[in-house]
Formats: C-alpha cells, structure tokens, sequence
C-alpha cells in the first residue's frame, strides 16, 4: 500500500484539493437514483446507503483537508494560484452543499426531519459562505499573480461557478423549513442572487474555454474529462429554476403562477444548451481516446455535472408530465451508474497504491 509514495506523510503533503469531487459525484448519484426509484422501488433503499456512503465519506475527506492547511500551509496556498488545482477547492462547499440535499431529500423519512433538516441548514448555510469566500478568493489570486496562461484555460476553471449555483438549488428544499417568512424571504432572494453569480460566472468562463479550445490545442487527456463540467452549471441551474419555481413563494408572491410557468421554461430552454453541451463533451472525449488516457481526479468530472444533469431532467419531466424525458433521465442515470462505478474503483485502486496521493505530474497538451 502506498508503495508510491517516498515517504506517508507525502500523502497529505500533496492531497488534491480536488477530493470532494467524490462527494459530489456519490452525493448527486443518490439524488438521481432516488428520483430513478419510480422506475425501480428498490432503487430507494440504494440511494439511502448512498446517502451514508457519502456522509462518511465527507467526514472522512475533512481531516487530511484541514490537514493539510496546518501543517503544509505553502503548498496549500500555492495550489489557490494554480490554474489546474485551485478551482477544485470549490469542490468543499458544492460537497457540503450536496450533502445538505442528501439529509434533505434522502434521509429525512428515516432519521426525522427534526434531525435531518438542522443538518441540512448547517451545511447550507457552511457551503453557501464557502462557495462565495473561494469564488472571489480564486480569481483574486489569479488576478494578482499574473501566470496564468490563456492555453492553461480548462474546464476546472467552471468549479466557482458551479459551486454558487449550488447555492439556490440546495436552499429550493429547506425555503419552507426555516421557521418564519422573514427567514424564508431571506433565503429566497440569497438563492435568486447567487444563482446570478453562478450564471454570469459561467458564462464568462464559457466564453473563455472555448476561444481556448478553437485557437489552441486540446489539453492533455487527463484534463479532458473537465470539459464535461461545463454540463454542472447548465443541470444544477436547470434543476435550480425549476425548484424554485415552486419553492420560493415568498420572493414570487402574487404572480407566483405566471413566474412558475417562466422559470420552468427558462429551466427548459437551459436545458436545451445542455444537451449540446452533453453530446460535444462525449464526441470530444471519444476524439482524445486515441491518445493514452490516464486516470486522475479529474475523472470525477464524469459524475457530478452528469448527475446535475439527470436530476434536471427527472425534474423537467415531472413538470410537463413527459414520458420521453423520464425515459431520457433513466438512460443518463445508467451512464452515471457505470461512470460512477468505475470512476469509484479507480479511485480506490489509486488511493491503496498510492498513485493519486503523491506529487502532479506536468503533462504536455496534445492535439
């Protein structure tokens, strides 16, 4: 174990910022596979050891994470400026947050909502001041250390913005459970303005990868699989507008029908951009598989964006009351069953021999 290492403590030295990009990815499986128990009831149990899963896991990850910022504080700090690295811390509080859904949608019917729900709000409101403080603190330190160059443009660049569209779509199920409309209306209008954080961020970056992808080469195969979070932004803030849609009443108030029926065609029309986005992060993966593959981190980026998306459209589903989008939710819930299964096994493969715990290794692009 960890024969790969030159020494343990490297495993904490070098511990990826990236590592609750699993939470993601397990956390957004169990509210898919939830959703996909209409189809199968069993499914309801599996997304429970899930949710389980995914708790142990976050408590898990938390330690070496703190760790890592006591006793190897510079290279903490120097992976904030790194344009691979630093986006992924934002994978803490979208972990955090998913997680809060979890205890929210999953674990309620079997532990109580009077145990759930304040867990839920605690992570909340944890992920919400963490997906802001790393969504200005990113940029800051690119801004100010003036490295970053246009051909190291990736689609890791998309986690700040996926992190602050979290925000709304994890408060949509707890806007009720706050006690009091004056809370409730808070709530509300935080998740309506950071949803526009989260947007104008996303698109910003957009544009930035794409101009990256058209006058540059494709980066190296092992970035590759970041293209796909491109798809977070659009399924969290698809499934986000949809919720809120009927969640926040108090922000809708008297015209709560008429913005229900705009917010969902705007969760619908966003929807549309991610199937394009879906279909160019597989024809582009298929092209770099002509080229070795390895595995890494960023392999994770397989899973959340996918499952975001599903969701989204177990969500749309419901609203219009389509067949062929719950059948089209099922078929992406397969994918992200066998993307999440072996992106699992690898990851336990890599942590046992020690490959994903030692130091990153600069890799060329190619074309």
């Amino acid at each position: 174990m960890w024969n790969r290492l030159a020494r343990p403590t490297d495993a904490l030295r070098y511990f990826h910022p990236g590592w609750f990009a699993s939470v993601m990815g397990t956390g957004i499986l169990a509210v898919a596979t939830s959703h996909s128990a209409r189809f199968v009831p069993f499914l309801e149990r599996v997304a429970l050891a899930l949710w389980a899963l995914n708790t142990l896991l976050c408590v898990a990850l938390l330690f070496p994470w703190i760790a890592r910022w006591l006793f190897y504080f510079p290279e903490a700090r120097d992976d904030l400026s790194h344009p691979t690295r630093g986006p992924f811390y934002s994978t803490l509080p979208i972990g955090l947050l998913v997680l809060g859904v979890d205890f929210s949608a999953i674990a309620r019917p079997y532990i109580g909502a009077e145990v759930a729900i304040p867990i839920a709000k605690g992570l909340w409101i944890a992920g919400t001041v963490l997906a802001f403080f790393f969504g200005i603190l990113i940029p800051f330190r690119w801004f100010t250390s003036q490295s970053v160059g246009v051909e190291q443009t990736n689609g890791g660049w998309f986690m700040p913005p996926v992190a602050n569209i979290v925000v709304p779509a994890s408060a949509a199920p707890l806007i009720a459970a706050w006690g009091s409309e004056t809370l409730s209306l808070f709530v509300s209008l935080v998740s309506f303005a950071f949803f526009g954080i989260g947007f104008f961020l996303f698109v910003i970056v957009t544009v930035l990868l794409i101009a990256r992808l058209i006058y540059h080469p494709l980066p190296h195969p092992h970035l590759v699989p970041t293209l796909w979070i491109g798809l977070g932004p659009i399924g969290v803030g698809s499934l986000a507008l949809v919720r809120l849609s009927t969640a926040a009443t108090p922000v809708l108030g008297g015209q709560s029908e008429t913005a229900r029926v705009l917010l969902t065609l705007a969760s619908l029309s966003l929807w549309g951009f991610g199937v394009w986005w879906l279909a160019s992060a597989i024809v582009l993966t298929l092209h770099c598989l002509r080229q070795p593959f390895p595995f890494a981190m960023s392999w994770w980026a397989f899973t959340f964006p996918l499952g975001a998306f599903t969701v989204a459209t177990y969500l749309l589903a419901d609203a219009y009351r389509s067949v062929a989008l719950q059948i089209f939710g099922l078929a992406l819930w397969m994918l992200l069953v066998f993307f999440w299964t072996l992106v699992t096994v690898r990851t336990a493969a890599g942590t046992y021999t020690g490959a994903l715990l030692g130091p990153p290794a600069p890799a060329a692009p190619v074309r």
